[in-house]
């Protein structure tokens, strides 16, 4: 693999949020690893980048030991200082209809294949002069939704571990990072998600948005970041006063019940 002095590589590039995170980096000069599971995905949005050239594709499923060992023989093999994960998988249900495998992909995906690739990594990285780690969460790290019990179990996890981890490494040169966004307009979100988004109220983001303000966050010193108003603040309130945000939640569960049955 051929690449340039430095380069970041995106997991789940041909998601929405990787997309849209693909063609900012590369618009800023920005050399890319494009991974994901989908060659063909992967081929279209490097065809559309600017300066197409400067960037490589690499066919990877994280769930997989086969999938993670490629990631990090591309990383031992490159000057990749920057990893994004935007890897993830989400399902609308209620828990009790919930198949012993979603339950267990969901976690897989969303926590335990990642942990288990940042592992690796570490040792490698820790080697180089800096390198910085970003995990993508979500709002539901910090808030339980019904509907989305498996899903917000991962993401706050996924937080917990980011957090730990992050304090671990304090004293080398590897960086970790959690950016959790809200609700976001991309396929993961089927249509009854988005149906009852819509009668609760509840706002979407563009996937240009969340890839903007995570290229911002990337810029700065902090360790977390969670985008969204009025959802940072419930954030903040369901850290202290949980009791608040469930009475709210209570309000809406007949809504949710709707479509999670």
């Amino acid at each position: 693999m051929t690449l340039p002095d430095k380069a970041t590589l995106i997991i789940g590039a041909s998601g929405g949020i990787g997309q849209a995170l693909a063609q900012q980096l590369a618009e800023q000069g920005e050399s890319l690893v494009l991974c994901g599971r989908n060659q063909t995905a992967l081929a279209h949005l490097k065809a559309n980048l600017a300066a197409q050239e400067k960037h490589t594709i690499l066919v990877a499923d994280l769930t997989s030991v086969a999938g993670r060992e490629a990631i990090v023989l591309a990383v031992s093999n490159a000057p990749i200082d920057t990893i994004i994960n935007l890897a993830g998988t989400n399902q609308l249900s209620a828990f009790k209809r919930q198949t012993h495998e979603s339950i267990e992909t969901t976690i897989h995906t969303n926590l335990t294949a990642i942990m288990l690739l940042i592992h690796d990594l570490i040792p490698l990285l820790e080697t180089r002069s800096s390198s910085t780690l970003v995990n993508v969460g979500s709002t539901l790290g910090a808030i339980g939704l019904p509907g989305y019990v498996t899903y917000c179990t991962s993401k706050f996890a996924l937080r917990g571990f980011s957090e730990a981890l992050s304090r671990e490494l304090a004293d080398t040169a590897i960086n970790v990072k959690y950016f959790a966004p809200r609700t976001t307009e991309t396929s993961i979100n089927s249509a009854r998600a988005n149906a009852m988004n819509m009668e609760l109220g509840n706002k979407a983001d563009s996937t240009q948005y969340v890839a903007n303000e995570l290229i911002r966050f990337l810029a700065t010193e902090k360790e977390s970041c969670h985008l969204g108003w009025p959802e940072k603040l419930f954030v903040k309130i369901n850290s202290v006063l949980p009791s608040v945000v469930s009475k709210h939640l209570k309000t809406q569960l007949p809504i949710v019940r709707k479509y999670i049955g």
